[in-house]
């Protein structure tokens, strides 16, 4: 085997790598997710139910926000797995391969670095900052929605009193 044709296997196992890596931070946003809405729901329950525990309804609004974090630091990471994923299909797309295919090596091409530590930029930068990751749809809708009951929850019970 040259050079160049284990270039092309380590190419092939970092693209395994990337995909798996992806799928993993996938269940863990899952697992994430499950695991916020069960505490949740376990404590404005418990706070509801029992009167010595009303007046702290409203804090069950910070659960949510809690696990919105964690769940966000896992889709940052995430996001450079994916950012890696775009950076090798733009590589395979855009004549570096075939000029790599004529070259017999990589050509501006930085092999195996499957969370985009190397290479980063503005652009990069923007794709995982932690304001965009936080606001997407997935992530802020779930976890505002929980707080936001928590706090309707609160001000009910204490318009019934």
């Amino acid at each position: 085997m040259n050079s160049f044709e284990y270039q092309l296997d380590i190419l092939k196992l970092e693209i395994e790598t990337v995909n798996a890596s992806i799928r993993q931070m996938d269940k863990m946003g899952e697992s994430i997710k499950n695991w916020a809405i069960l505490i949740w729901a376990a404590a404005i329950g418990a706070t509801i139910s029992q009167e010595k525990f009303n007046p702290y309804i409203a804090l069950t609004a910070v659960i949510p926000l809690v696990f919105w974090l964690v769940d966000t630091w896992y889709r940052k990471i995430q996001r450079k797995f994916i950012w890696r994923s775009i950076e090798i299909s733009k590589f395979l797309n855009d004549g570096r391969l075939e000029r790599s295919f004529n070259e017999q090596k990589l050509v501006e091409f930085t092999l195996f670095d499957p969370k985009s530590r190397l290479n980063k930029g503005k652009e990069y930068e923007r794709f995982v900052s932690w304001r965009r990751v936080m606001m997407f749809r997935s992530l802020s809708l779930l976890y505002i929605s929980l707080a936001g009951m928590s706090i309707v929850a609160w001000v009910i019970k204490l318009a019934t009193r």
